[in-house]
Parts: structure tokens; sequence; C-alpha cells
């Protein structure tokens, strides 16, 4: 073969090899960074479902709360605390949550109803939190004003058998009145509602694997139990008289 010919597939050789190379490269770069997208993925698919799975379970712990307080279905409570979210930048959950410490403390589903929308006027318009403002208005009914009878000085113009005939929070509904829905035309407002949206989409989404981590829960409890009476069994053997 003439040399010219041996040195052109010489070097066509050469060329195509480092091409092949660098191609070869290549792929294992972009290999890399899929492998460590795929993994940071996955890890983020992770965290975001165990939050999503959080998020179901806390709403259904309060909603079994309300059941087990109110002593009969509590559907009404809860559709209402889903529409009173929507008006204000209270969740749900935490709705939900003052619902049933009335229900605990006796109140009928209607007073309840009527209740709640009173306190969450009285919490936006004092600054106060919701679980403050409904255990606060809650004592009226016995006839005392507590640390109401401070933020809200007219309540002190009623007498106890005033309050404990409800007149307290008639007065606080005309009193505060719109406070609550108010206070979503705010920024601070728009925010805890988008949150509140946010936080409703997870749960949604953590309905779906919730019966998945009951099922896990279940089974690695069955295991620990069972490692454990296997451990206790081994802790009861003399060694020294089987061997």
């Amino acid at each position: 073969m003439p040399n010219f010919l041996i040195n052109v597939t010489t070097k066509g050789a050469k060329t195509a090899s480092s091409s092949i190379k660098r191609l070869s490269g290549s792929l294992m770069s972009l290999s890399k960074v899929a492998m460590v997208g795929a993994t940071g993925g996955a890890i983020a698919l992770g965290v975001a479902m165990k939050k999503a799975t959080s998020a179901a379970a806390e709403q259904e712990l309060q909603e079994k709360k309300l059941t087990q307080a109110l002593g009969k279905n509590a559907d009404a409570l809860i559709k209402q605390a889903g529409a009173l979210q929507q008006s204000s930048r209270f969740g749900d959950e935490a709705i939900i949550q003052q619902q049933a410490y009335l229900a605990s403390i006796g109140m009928s589903e209607q007073q309840i109803r009527e209740m709640i929308p009173v306190t969450m006027d009285l919490a936006a318009a004092t600054g106060m939190s919701l679980e403050s403002a409904v255990k606060n208005t809650a004592k009226t009914l016995s006839g005392m004003t507590g640390e109401l009878g401070e933020s809200v000085g007219s309540l002190r113009d009623l007498t106890a058998e005033e309050l404990k005939a409800g007149e307290g929070i008639n007065m606080m509904r005309e009193l505060f009145k719109g406070a609550a829905e108010g206070e979503v035309k705010t920024m601070t407002g728009a925010m805890d509602q988008a949150k509140n949206a946010i936080g409703d989409a997870a749960e949604a989404l953590g309905e779906l694997t919730l019966p998945l981590a009951k099922a896990g829960a279940a089974m690695t409890k069955d295991f620990a139990e069972k490692a454990e009476a296997a451990f206790d069994a081994l802790g009861d053997i003399d060694f020294g008289k089987t061997f």
C-alpha cells in the first residue's frame, strides 16, 4: 500500500478513535448528570410525599377528635371549617381543632357553629390566637369576662346572667363582624390563604398514600414486637446450662 494511503488511513483511524473517546466521555458525563438528577428528584419526591402524608394524617386526626368529642357525625362542622378557611386566613385543621375543644366542654353542634365565626373575628380584630379567642369566649358562658374584659371593655357592662345567656357573644359578633374576612385582603392574609391552599393540595395527595403509610407502620410495629419477644426469649436462656 502506498505510504500516503497508510498515512491517511492511520490519521483517519486516530481521528475516529479520538472522536469516539470524546463521545464516550460526553455520554458518561450525561449519564452522571442524569443519575444525580434522578437521585435528587427521587429524594425531593420522597420528602414531598412524606409531608403530604403527614398533612393528611394531621387532618384525619383532628377530624377524628371532633367526631369523638361531638359524639356523632361531624360532617356539618367539618364542612363549616372548610368554608371558613376560604374566607379567612385560618386553616381548616386549626378551626376543626377548636371545634373539637368546644365539643369537649359540652357545647352543642349549633352552639359551636355560631361561636366559631365570632371567635375568628375576635382573633383577627385583637391579634390574639384563635385558640385563645375560643377559650376566652367560651368562658363568657360561665358568666365571666376573664381576659376579654380587658380587650373588650364593653363586656364588663353585662351581668353574669347576661353573659351566661350568650349576650357577650352577641355583642362581640356585632363589634367584630367581618374582621376575619377583612384580613384576607391584606398581604399577610393572602399569603396565609395561599399556604392553606397548598396545604389542602398536600392533604389531597397524602390521602392517596395514607393507606400505604398505615400498612407500613403496622408492619413495622409487628416486626418490632416480634423482634423484642425474640430478644427477651434469648435473655431468658441460661447458656451455661445449655452448653
